[in-house]
């Protein structure tokens, strides 16, 4: 199909419109990974991955050396199909998830572009014509203000961040999004790891009563003794985010009962197969999946989720695009959210154009 000449990569800081409080984080500014891989033909993917160092343990700086020393290894390679990706890429470095899943990206990007199909159809074509957005209630002073304007806006999906706070405080501010919500939607706790395990278990105890529909990651993601306490006397689902980072992981949290759904992000898994490999188990587990970009993506990784989005075989907890969050974005014909729900780009590979003056723009000096 065609040869790997040139892999590039950069980081690009924006920053968002709003800052955001997850526990123990002030999120200002996205610190993110753009790859930009050329074919020999002179043809061009895009990919993206988002620095998260309290999750995947990857800064902005190691996820371009990380490219880098895959790039290497990597240039001069004949790209023949999509599905022989993950065998290529994985083998190339030790974990480095994220930095695979841009390269992933990349190449999904190119390969649709040469074969003239969007990435979904790459991916075995849409399940859904589109996915619900779910909105983050993320601790600004006017966040039951602009939780009324998404509902005006169509969204029926919110998700409350927690674990800054005590648990009284946090099931407070949980009780209200649900009201100004009202019924029909989807309404979520998000703890971000925050809690310690006493104040996850006083949460969860309280959960039901605030109306929420499922409660993600209350403590570390490598304590499943305490996901499973938490399970245990929570009226609502408990979700595993942190503590997904392979296939094997959603098992464990499985056969352990702790945790009755998760969310799947490509910075976790490394790549799309991977993703979807995981929803594929996740379905045959009877566990609810939540797809989700970090915060916050530009429109090249929401492409990526976008696609991914329709193309799952299940996604009963919604789905987001994090590009929303940006003051500016990277990306000429941005990622739109439409009556809360997101729109997929119906054009080859990730169905964007990417604006190469807006990344120098925004490009790190790592020096």
């Amino acid at each position: 199909m065609f040869k790997i000449a040139k892999i590039e990569a950069c980081a690009v800081a924006i920053p968002l419109k709003m800052p955001i409080k997850m526990s123990g984080i002030l999120i200002e500014t996205c610190d993110n990974l753009i790859v930009k891989i050329t074919d020999s033909e002179g043809n061009v993917g895009w990919g993206e991955a988002s620095s998260a160092p309290t999750m995947t343990g990857e800064t902005a700086e190691g996820l371009v050396a990380a490219t880098k020393f895959m790039a290497d290894r990597l240039t001069g390679i004949e790209i023949t199909n999509h599905e022989g990706l993950v065998d290529l890429i994985e083998p190339l470095m030790h974990a480095n998830h994220s930095a695979k899943s841009a390269i992933d990206g990349a190449l999904h990007d190119l390969i649709g572009k040469h074969l003239k199909k969007p990435m979904y159809d790459l991916l075995g074509g849409k399940k859904r014509l589109n996915a619900p957005m779910f909105w983050m209630i993320a601790g600004s002073k006017d966040e039951m203000e602009l939780a009324k304007a998404r509902i005006d806006d169509g969204y029926i999906a919110f998700k409350v961040k927690v674990g800054m706070n005590l648990p009284d405080h946090d099931l407070v501010r949980s009780e209200q999004s649900r009201k100004i919500c009202g019924n029909g939607v989807h309404v979520s706790a998000d703890a971000n790891q925050g809690y310690s395990p006493p104040n996850a278990i006083k949460f969860a105890k309280g959960a039901g009563d605030a109306g929420l529909d499922f409660f993600e990651q209350p403590v570390n993601g490598h304590d499943i003794e305490s996901m499973k306490n938490c399970a245990a006397v929570c009226s609502v689902p408990i979700a595993a985010d942190e503590g997904i980072h392979s296939i094997e992981d959603i098992q464990k949290h499985y056969d352990q009962k702790a945790a009755m759904g998760g969310s799947l992000k490509l910075i976790k898994l490394g790549s799309a197969s991977g993703v979807m490999e995981g929803a594929k188990l996740m379905q045959k587990l009877s566990m609810s999946v939540n797809l989700a970009g970090k915060t916050a993506d530009t429109s090249i990784g929401s492409a990526a989720i976008s696609h991914l989005a329709v193309s799952l075989p299940t996604l009963e907890w919604d789905a987001s695009v994090t590009n929303q969050y940006l003051a500016d974005d990277v990306v000429k014909n941005p990622i739109q959210v439409v009556n809360g729900h997101i729109v997929t780009p119906d054009g080859p590979g990730l169905g964007i154009e990417v604006d190469e003056d807006k990344i120098e723009k925004y490009k790190r000096n790592l020096q």
